[in-house]
Parts: structure tokens; C-alpha cells; sequence
């Protein structure tokens, strides 16, 4: 549960474990561009892209179950400040929830083989569709990607802001490791 003060452990835990997955996450896709088509390390570094990807989403999944059960600190700051948090929270919740979901739906759609940590090939459970693959890569790649870069930068921007400007505990309370 959230003491008076902090987040709950588990839920801190699990903040940054999908903040440093995401970092992987953009990585691995950036780092398979350096490759030349058709070498293994490619196709490696597009497995490990999904791979993190269906990770975040399942972490994503049981930080909202965490949520559920362990009710939010106090806020600290300004009205508005809250309820720009409120939107940009929400805002981060579904766009990293919506982005795998989004690459993996792109990829049945195209038809491509989907590998999760070289586990073996997942079935393929949509008929191929070239036009909703393409829709897809745009919504994964272009749109969600974005708009989730923004909202990242605007979380980080207002706990920094916080820290800094408001001298306040509210970074604090996300980066001890304490309850």
C-alpha cells in the first residue's frame, strides 16, 4: 500500500523496471537499423524488440493491478498541476499498453513470425492483411510513438520540476527504494 508519504514498493519496482525496458525497448529497434538486411544479428535485435515490448506490456499490466490495490500518496502541488499529472498518467498508461499490443497486431497482420526471447515462433493468429498491417506500422511507429515520446518527456520534465523549482518530495518519493 502507499504509505503517507511514498508509493508502494512494488509499484516503484515496477515504475522503473518499464522506464528502463522502454529505454531497451527503443534501443534494440534503433540498433537494427545499424545492421545490414538479412544478417542474423538484424532479426536477433528485432526478437529482442518484441521481446521487451510483450514485457513491458505484461508489467504495465500488473502496475495497473498494483494501482488498483494500493491507493495513490498524497498529492503535492497546485490544482492544476494535479490534474495535468492525472492526464499525462493516464496518458502513459494507455499509450504503453496500446504500443505493444499495436506491434504485435502489425506484425500478424504482415504475416511475420513473432519470437519472444527465442522461445520459438508464436501462431500466427490473424489472417494477413497487407492494408491493416500498414495502418498498424504507421499507428506504432508514427502516432503512438510520438505522442508517447511527449508524454515521457512531459513526466519527466514536471518530476524534475517538482524537484528543482518546488522543492518538493514528490521525485523523492519515486526514487527511494524505501516504503
Amino acid at each position: 500500500m502507499a504509505t503517507s508519504t511514498g508509493w508502494h514498493r512494488t509499484l516503484k519496482g515496477v515504475h522503473w523496471l518499464v522506464a528502463i525496458l522502454l529505454m531497451m525497448t527503443w534501443a534494440s529497434v534503433e540498433l537494427h537499423e545499424f545492421v545490414e538486411k538479412g544478417a542474423p544479428w538484424r532479426d536477433r535485435w528485432v526478437m529482442l524488440h518484441i521481446s521487451f515490448g510483450v514485457t513491458v506490456l505484461i508489467l504495465m499490466l500488473f502496475r495497473l493491478y498494483l494501482r488498483v490495490r494500493h491507493p495513490t500518496p498524497p498529492f503535492i502541488g497546485a490544482p492544476w498541476q494535479r490534474g495535468l499529472s492525472q492526464l499525462v498518467h493516464l496518458g502513459l498508461y494507455l499509450f504503453v499498453i496500446a504500443m505493444p499490443i499495436a506491434g504485435f497486431l502489425m506484425r500478424q497482420f504482415a504475416g511475420k513470425g513473432t519470437m519472444i526471447f527465442g522461445l520459438g515462433p508464436m501462431p500466427q493468429l490473424l489472417t494477413p492483411n497487407a492494408q491493416i498491417a500498414e495502418i498498424l506500422a504507421w499507428l506504432h511507429k508514427d502516432l503512438l510513438w510520438y505522442v508517447l515520446l511527449a508524454l515521457v518527456v512531459i513526466h519527466v520534465a514536471g518530476a524534475l520540476w517538482h524537484h528543482f523549482i518546488d522543492h518538493d518530495d514528490t521525485l523523492r518519493r519515486m526514487a527511494s527504494p524505501r516504503r
